[in-house]
């Protein structure tokens, strides 16, 4: 009989850098030992995997939450010490002067390393979100159903 991989799945709630920063770092850490790590994306957590903003096919309501949020993952703002959007350039400074990777950069290896992330269907259809606006990376846009298939055998599951 084969041996199974453990698997961690994260539920990707929030919609900060400094929480996106956890997020890929478990990620890629799970992932380079060997796990099956699923990322499972709703609500604000979907900011992070926009390419842009995007105000085709919205309705008013759509169109002013995409108005008010991030256009894409380089523009999430910090959960605490955000100072009017000084606080994640600052912290990309320092990221960058200690030679740590990008957001961008820390996704890209996360892939990579076979990292599946996953886009929650419900939440894009409230907030609009289509898949052609979506990043590079993302495997699927799946319901809640499929992802707690997903979620139920995980040795490790998170909601972050």
């Amino acid at each position: 009989m084969a041996a199974t991989k453990d698997r961690m799945t994260i539920v990707f709630f929030s919609g900060t850098m400094d929480k996106a920063m956890a997020m890929l770092i478990l990620a890629s850490t799970a992932a380079s030992m060997n796990m099956d790590v699923r990322v499972f994306f709703t609500f604000w957590g979907l900011n992070f995997l926009k390419k842009d903003r995007d105000f085709k096919k919205k309705n008013l309501l759509q169109k002013m939450m995409e108005f008010i949020m991030p256009s894409n993952r380089t523009k999430l703002p910090l959960s605490h010490m955000n100072m009017f959007g000084a606080g994640p350039e600052m912290m990309k400074r320092l990221m960058s002067s200690k030679r740590m990777a990008s957001l961008d950069e820390m996704f890209d290896l996360a892939v990579e390393m076979g990292a599946k992330f996953y886009a929650c269907s419900t939440s894009c259809g409230i907030m609009g979100l289509e898949r052609d606006n979506m990043t590079n990376g993302v495997t699927d846009v799946v319901g809640a159903t499929t992802f707690l298939e997903m979620a139920k055998d995980s040795r490790i599951n998170l909601f972050i």
